[in-house]
């Protein structure tokens, strides 16, 4: 759980929500203060507020332990008890917080198990990205490792094939056989995934381009795999 470290009142909101926030914060021990309006506008730089904001402390990500604990007991559980296949995402070296948490809204609306970051030349959880993934980012499992590669290998012994979506290849995405579990790589914005990266892929894929431009957006990019991916897992 993303902890809140203190909770800041517009101090003319009605005084039964205020008693009513201060009786739950009460009980949870996270501190509230009462400021003017002007203060919360300074401080989220947006009027839409709705009189309340919350410092908070830093998203608690599992570990690459905790990957492999998570593969090995979802491996142990019969066939027929999960819905839908395994489905991860790696984000690798993405710097945009808003390509960040649009690629963490797709996630979340293709029911993606995890998303592996690394913990270098990556851009954390931010207000922005939270923002950006429109609370999506409560709703998954997050993994920051220090090496994607090393993930990978340990999603590949776990029985995940490996899907990276890049420009570098002949193979388009509407061509590819994406059922059973994957794991998608989504490369940096700037130059793509990196090489020790790609070479652990099993499958490198790029999505079809009848325009006049070369490319997409990670995020857009990461939406349009991850929705092929369940399309062909459902069917």
């Amino acid at each position: 759980m993303w902890p809140v470290i203190e909770l800041l009142l517009d101090e003319d909101l009605p005084l039964e929500t205020l008693l009513e926030l201060q009786d739950f914060m009460s009980s949870t021990g996270i501190k509230i203060q009462r400021v003017p309006a002007s203060r919360l506008l300074e401080l989220c730089r947006a009027e839409d507020h709705q009189g309340f904001l919350a410092r908070m402390g830093e998203l608690p990500c599992r570990s690459l332990e905790d990957l492999e604990r998570s593969l090995q007991s979802r491996g142990a559980d019969s066939e027929n008890s999960k819905p839908l296949p395994p489905l991860f995402v790696v984000c690798d070296r993405l710097q945009d917080a808003h390509n960040f948490g649009a690629i963490l809204r797709c996630c979340d609306a293709m029911k993606v198990d995890g998303v592996i970051i690394g913990e270098k030349s990556q851009v954390s959880v931010t207000p922005h990205v939270a923002r950006a993934s429109a609370g999506a980012v409560n709703h998954l499992t997050l993994y920051r490792v220090p090496s994607l590669a090393d993930a990978v290998v340990t999603m590949k012994r776990n029985g995940l094939r490996i899907l990276a979506a890049t420009e570098k290849t002949d193979t388009l995405l509407w061509q590819a056989d994406s059922k059973g579990s994957l794991a998608v790589v989504i490369g940096s914005e700037a130059v793509g995934i990196a090489p020790d990266l790609l070479s652990e892929c099993d499958l490198q894929i790029a999505i079809p381009m009848l325009g006049g431009v070369s490319s997409l957006n990670a995020a857009v990019a990461a939406g349009i795999v991850l929705y092929e991916c369940r399309r062909q897992q459902m069917s």
